[in-house]
């Protein structure tokens, strides 16, 4: 026998490598249509944003006109974890401005009075006034010390929802701290006047320092209360 080309294992490193990129296109191309076939159709995609919803900067500031908050208020509520029953209340929305150019809300601040906050759902006035001592106390909003909260925000997205047209991107300051909040709200326009109500939107107490019988201090379930606490809110406005 004569001594190997040195040609050969050219050849079959070529075809080796020719032969492992069409099973690896192969595979794949397989793999992509099996996964297609196998994706859960009741699964929805959840949409990419829209162009409409990034931040707003098509409308001049030139123009921009503030609008002064007369009157408003945030509904609460609060549960019990395992018994979902609870209380509900009010805290007093004791000023604030938003700014709106061209009709359209731009930036705001909302400052309440944590020290109006109310139980709404006790008809004995002595009960009532134990668990309104009791909210504004350390094991809750400490009110003494942090008298007041605060929503500033400087982002408006456009909403689509029969319930709100707008949401609001910003932070809330309570308790000395200061976390993102969203909140949808529906705006309308009338003469001099601008009112702005929100459906009901959640946040965490504990982001915020209210731990009171939450689960992140170990609270058994029977005492726990629902650290998720349903807000509402509702503000009217005059221009000037």
């Amino acid at each position: 026998m004569g001594r190997p080309s040195s040609h050969r294992p050219s050849f079959h490193r070529k075809h080796n490598m020719r032969f492992y990129k069409i099973t690896t296109g192969c595979l794949l191309a397989l793999a992509s249509l099996y996964a297609c076939q196998n994706t859960p159709q009741n699964v929805e995609t959840p949409a990419p944003v829209a162009p409409d919803t990034v931040r707003i900067v098509s409308v001049s500031t030139d123009s921009a006109v503030t609008y002064t908050i007369t009157e408003g208020v945030v509904n609460w509520s609060g549960a019990h974890t395992l018994k979902k029953d609870g209380h509900q209340g009010t805290i007093t929305v004791e000023s604030g401005t938003l700014v709106v150019s061209q009709g359209q809300l731009m930036s705001g601040k909302v400052t309440l009075d944590m020290n109006s906050i109310a139980v709404t759902d006790i008809k004995d006035p002595g009960e009532r006034r134990d668990l309104e001592s009791h909210l504004k106390d350390s094991d809750f909003f400490e009110t003494n010390k942090f008298p007041k909260a605060e929503f500033v925000f400087n982002e408006v997205l456009p909403g689509k929802a029969e319930n709100f047209n707008w949401v609001l991107n910003g932070q809330l300051t309570m308790k000395g701290k200061t976390k993102p909040l969203t909140i949808p709200v529906k705006i309308s326009l009338d003469g001099d006047m601008l009112q702005a109500e929100s459906p009901a939107f959640p946040i965490n107490r504990t982001d915020w320092g209210v731990n009171f019988r939450s689960g992140i201090l170990g609270t058994t379930r029977d005492k726990m209360i629902d650290d998720t606490v349903p807000l509402t809110l509702k503000v009217a406005a005059k221009k000037g």
